[in-house]
């Protein structure tokens, strides 16, 4: 009587042990998952507008979120490559994969992509290139991606002729200029400012929203933007997980899209798929 009273009392323990060893692998899994439903989010005043046009939304699938403030992109990057944030929002894709090649980072976009914007050539004084006078003075961007993409857009515009075959023009790369046009490089944020003085400058359209002026009233465009998108960028590990592809797919939520049109208008245009974008 007394050993089967004893097997039953073992029993019992062994039981309440695995009990407990279930209970405390459960409430562990489930502490894992609530850590991870408390998104930080890296971002500027721009990426802002954004976190808080799909802020309820997203968050009432779940997720808790809290926004953090830098003031420049590459900050925002660095912020999410370090662990101090789990997303950097509104940077491109092509940045956030340089950022990686300079820096030893593993940031990647999630998809579906979010938007792009655009680069404009831009004139306070001429309505087109043609009145463009010779020697006239055009400001460009001098980082190398987007010094790149003003000179084509001179290029296209019929104001210059760049070297064939070259990855990331450069104003030493102009080989035909017909109007013995000045290209002036300056840093990105100045472009705009140097309308006041110069015939022309290429623009961000996020700066030419900026500075209170009408990104919808170029000269000429770009063509290749729609290539550079912009979104929800994460760690490699990160870029499928579900949190991750819930935020992303609120920006292509016309009501988010809406908010932020609102705040931006005809600033950004919106994916309807990403095959629109030639990697």
């Amino acid at each position: 009587m007394k050993r089967r009273l004893l097997g039953v009392l073992l029993a019992v323990a062994m039981v309440g042990t695995l009990a407990a060893g279930c209970g405390s692998k459960s409430t562990e899994s489930e502490k894992k998952t609530e850590d991870k439903k408390v998104i930080k989010i890296a971002g500027t005043a721009v990426s802002e507008v954004f976190y808080e046009a799909f802020k309820d939304k997203y968050e009432a699938e779940g997720y808790k979120t809290e926004f953090v403030s830098f003031d420049s992109n590459p900050v925002c990057l660095e912020a999410c490559a370090s662990g101090e944030t789990d997303v950097s929002l509104g940077q491109q894709k092509k940045f956030a994969l340089s950022y990686n090649e300079s820096n030893g980072a593993d940031l990647d976009m999630v998809k579906p992509y979010g938007m792009y914007t655009g680069i404009g050539l831009y004139s306070e004084k001429y309505k087109s290139v043609d009145e463009i006078p010779e020697g006239s003075q055009i400001a460009v961007m001098n980082d190398a991606t987007n010094e790149d993409v003003s000179l084509k857009i001179l290029e296209e515009a019929g104001l210059i002729k760049l070297a064939d075959d070259v990855d990331l023009a450069t104003v030493a790369d102009i080989v035909d200029n017909p109007k013995n046009l000045e290209i002036v490089e300056m840093e990105q944020a100045q472009t705009v400012t140097a309308l006041e003085d110069m015939a022309a400058a290429c623009c961000w359209f996020t700066h030419m929203s900026a500075a209170g002026k009408d990104p919808s009233s170029y000269i000429v465009r770009d063509n290749v933007m729609v290539n550079y998108p912009m979104g929800v960028i994460t760690k490699g590990d990160d870029v499928q997980s579900d949190w991750a592809v819930a935020m992303a797919e609120c920006l292509r939520d016309s009501d988010v899209q809406k908010k932020i049109n609102e705040t931006y208008p005809n600033v950004f245009e919106f994916y309807t798929s990403d095959d629109q974008v030639k990697e």
